[in-house]
């Protein structure tokens, strides 16, 4: 079957009902395909039929009105096989805007053009709604997530068309909305007509995405308060515009907007460059705004790796000219560069000044005041699954302190563990081109991918020998100083020894093992007893440890304690908004030039946070930094340790496995001046009838030593009101989650001067562990609640028993004194560290070789 090609006849009458402009626009649109060559190959013959029909729907689009009279001609052309047509991903009409193109509108002028003469006019507006709505991907499936495209300040979305193929052929169904430079509707306006389109969609059953860029970030939002969570599957935003009021630009787009605009004829095609400069020249001063106003939005939208793009193509483009021997400046102009040198007026029509004008207060102030108020709100309605993607290089809007803004706000509308946050390195005002892969971070994000909660109690696996040894060799600086001194009994009727031996090993007894004991200052007497059980018993104690030592379970913390956003001085003075977002911005940059912007809380905030998130990913990779030991930050949790919840403990002593229980918890670890070595555990005994319950063996253990090493000063005190971002609230099994009620409030310290000596305590002094006789709970019934409360005074009693011995003992070791112990263990040292094989558990028989060499103690 033969095909046809359609083609416009310059001098039939479709052709002189065209305008000049648009006549020039179908001959260049010709021009530019009928210089491509095909071949007889299939998808040649395809691309052939497709550019037949752009052909065509460019003089359609062109021509203003009336009939269209088309011209018929035989081509030899094969048509488009079926299976060709059937895989397109795109509608016709974007396939035929981005065929044989990257889809980008800083290499391809000719893209640009398309939005202003055609895109952007074919489609209808529905009813009454001034918002126009059209699919992007080439059919409807119901089966298929909706992705809606809310463009910028221009919205047009001729910005984003290098993410529509990928995003259709990730499975989305995409759309996109646009409106004219001429329209005139209000921000919640705008609101309304995304609202309701929304709401049609999900009446219809399908799942909808928001993805909104800039200005469109803005509007994304606002609708996505008003839905809630319910309503829409996830939001995307892409550098939105939230921060516009921080900025000069609402000032600054008012000056632009102001600089005059004169009536230009139309353009007609140039003999030569020196031909198109002066012409140029002479548009520019007959109408400054499209040159000025265009430049200054490309210089500040455009990052450097797009401006240098622009240049590049320019660049090619003459370089071909001149070695083809058209490098006379009289020889006409390569169609691609003045394409390029037109982009001013095609931003200016555009973005006309009225229409600049309009969105400046109607869209972005007005915005900006909607959605800041609905977020300074404590309580509203709840966000879906959210991507927020920020560029580093945004030289319009601060995109990249925005985030941070937005990062808590957003967090306490959808959840912590629903927002992801992703910096876009490089990237200017419009990030979205083939640079970035949008449908791969958004599959990659919450909406598409939650979050796998970790699991601590059944995730952890004992470490390998290289990952002990390397532990081993990370705390042994600190056991350098203090070298620790271990000591246990089996029984009330035996002996204390040095070691280990007297503690039971659940995997022996088949029973869990709990050891109670006292929290030393600041605790810093984990790292070595931890060690010394991995060594000696091969295995390390499961620590219910505060939350702050979990990177996800401190962040969700901290940002939960963050407070939201509140009015400032400016918003409560009033005036006009234009002037107001000038102040801020005045004050951000005194901030930056002072060094000051680094030392309010908030920033400080984000400081912590970004520590937390790198500590996570150095845990992910299975790195130990230099404070990383075994018990110190995260180090403590690659040893074993769990958050602090009662379904943790739960689940450990339903394991069997050894746990490390201090009932003090950061109270006594943070504990002040005149408090050494004194308890600090709840009145409740609940964890005594759950060990019972388990018919768990219990370990009572004292230890001494760190408290001794500094002078300690009065705790911080606690003002009425105030909210401590470490405290845990709750109820559930005690003292589990009764200690946290007392968040941790670090006293002062300073080195304890001068070192000790055997009678004295002082910086270097020792520190000393006793493991106490084990109590059997398997005689007590968990519903004896008095008898687990004597339970409890025993255990209690026991640790200050140990704690007192330890403190007696000590007394009579010569060793204590630091001078004397560092001069016998440098001499000792000069054998090499002391090789020591692991006694027992998986690893039994390995050597870890980073230990130090040890001096004596007391005599038992």
């Amino acid at each position: 079957m033969a095909g046809f090609a359609l083609s416009i006849v310059p001098n039939s009458p479709s052709f002189s009902g065209l305008t000049p402009l648009r006549r020039e626009a179908v001959l260049l649109h010709r021009d530019r395909w009928s210089r491509r060559s095909y071949d007889s190959r299939p998808h040649r013959g395809a691309a052939a039929a497709l550019t037949a029909s752009s052909l065509a729907a460019a003089a359609i689009r062109c021509r203003p009105g009336g009939q269209h009279q088309l011209r018929a001609v035989a081509s030899s052309a094969p048509p488009v096989e079926a299976n060709e047509a059937s895989s397109a991903l795109l509608s016709d009409a974007w396939e035929q805007a981005l065929h044989g193109r990257e889809g980008s509108v800083w290499t391809e002028p000719e893209l640009f053009t398309e939005f202003l003469d055609s895109l952007n006019s074919t489609q209808e507006s529905e009813g009454s709604r001034p918002v126009r709505f059209e699919r992007v991907s080439s059919a409807h499936d119901d089966a298929q997530e909706v992705l809606l495209y809310v463009p910028g300040i221009d919205f047009a979305g001729a910005f984003a068309a290098q993410q529509f193929r990928g995003l259709a052929s990730a499975g989305f169904e995409l759309w996109r909305c646009y409106v004219g430079p001429e329209d005139r509707t209000p921000f919640l306006r705008m609101v309304d007509c995304l609202e309701a389109w929304v709401r049609s969609q999900v009446a219809a059953g399908r799942k909808v995405l928001l993805l909104g860029e800039s200005f469109g970030g803005l509007l994304s939002l606002a609708v996505a308060l008003r839905l809630g969570s319910g309503q829409l599957k996830g939001l995307v935003l892409v550098n939105p515009a939230t921060s516009f009021g921080r900025t000069i630009w609402p000032l600054l787009g008012r000056v632009l907007a102001a600089i005059p605009v004169g009536g230009l004829p139309p353009r007609v095609p140039s003999k030569g460059m020196a031909e198109l400069l002066q012409d140029l020249n002479e548009r520019a001063m007959q109408s400054p705004y499209p040159y000025l106003g265009g430049m200054a939005l490309m210089a500040t939208v455009a990052d450097g790796s797009q401006l240098s793009r622009i240049a590049s193509r320019i660049a090619t483009t003459l370089i071909d000219q001149q070695a083809r021997g058209h490098a006379d400046l009289d020889q006409a102009v390569d169609p691609l560069v003045e394409s390029f040198l037109g982009y001013p007026e095609n931003l200016a029509k555009l973005l006309p000044p009225e229409t600049v004008r309009f969105r400046l207060r109607a869209w972005l102030r007005d915005g900006c005041e909607s959605v800041d108020s609905e977020l300074r709100l404590s309580r509203g309605p709840s966000l879906p699954p959210t991507l927020l993607l920020f560029s580093d290089s945004d030289r319009l809007l601060d995109s990249a302190r925005e985030a941070e803004r937005l990062r808590p706000l957003l967090a306490a509308r959808c959840g912590d563990k629903l927002l992801k946050v992703t910096e876009l390195e490089g990237s200017g005002h419009a990030p979205l081109d083939e640079r970035v892969n949008l449908a791969k971070l958004i599959q990659e994000s919450p909406i598409f991918a939650p979050p796998k909660q970790p699991d601590y109690v059944r995730d952890y696996e004992p470490p390998s020998l290289e990952k002990l040894e390397e532990g081993s060799a990370n705390i042994e600086p600190i056991a350098t100083i203090v070298s620790p001194v271990f000591c246990s009994r089996s029984s009330e009727s035996n002996p204390r020894r040095f070691g280990l031996s007297g503690v039971p090993d659940p995997a022996e007894v088949g029973r869990p093992v709990i050891f109670v004991g006292n929290h030393q200052l600041l605790a810093l007497d984990l790292g070595p007893l931890v060690r010394e059980f991995l060594i000696e018993k091969g295995f390390a104690p499961r620590g219910l440890a505060h939350p702050v030592n979990f990177p996800g379970f401190a962040e969700e913390m901290l940002r939960s304690s963050e407070p939201g956003e509140r009015s400032g001085l400016l918003d409560f003075v009033g005036g006009p908004f234009e002037l107001r977002a000038a102040a801020r911005a005045s004050q951000r940059a005194v901030e930056i030039l002072l060094g000051e912007h680094g030392k309010s809380s908030r920033r400080g905030m984000s400081r912590r946070l970004r520590r937390t998130r790198r500590e996570a990913e150095g845990a992910e990779r299975g790195q130990l930094g230099i404070g990383e030991n075994f018990g110190l930050g995260d180090g403590f949790a690659k040893w074993g340790a769990v958050p602090v919840t009662p379904r943790n403990f739960f689940s450990l002593l339903k394991r069997k496995e050894a746990v490390l229980l201090f009932p003090g918890g950061a109270r006594e670890a943070c504990h002040g001046k005149g408090e050494k070595y004194k308890l600090f555990w709840p009145s409740k005994t609940d964890f005594v009838r759950l060990a019972a319950r388990f018919d768990a063996i219990v370990v009572p253990f004292g230890s001494v030593g760190s408290a001794d090493n500094v002078v300690i000063g009065e705790r911080p005190k606690v003002e009425a009101g105030s909210q401590n971002m470490l405290a845990v609230r709750g109820g559930g099994l005690l003292p589990v989650s009764e200690a946290l009620q007392e968040p941790p409030r670090f006293p002062s310290v300073s080195p304890r001067l001068p070192p000790a000596t055997q009678a004295a305590s002082g910086l270097g002094d020792r520190f000393y562990y006793s493991f106490g006789a084990p109590v059997d709970l398997h005689a007590l019934d968990p519903r004896d609640k008095a008898g687990c409360d004597r339970t409890y005074a025993q255990l209690k009693t026991a640790v200050e028993g140990e704690i007192d011995f330890l403190l007696q003992a000590r007394t009579r070791d010569p060793y204590r004194d630091f001078i004397q112990r560092q001069l016998l263990e440098r001499v000792l040292a000069l054998e090499g560290p002391e090789p020591r094989q692991i006694a027992a558990g998986p690893l039994k028989g390995g050597i870890v070789r980073s230990c130090g060499r040890r001096a004596p103690s007391f005599k038992l």
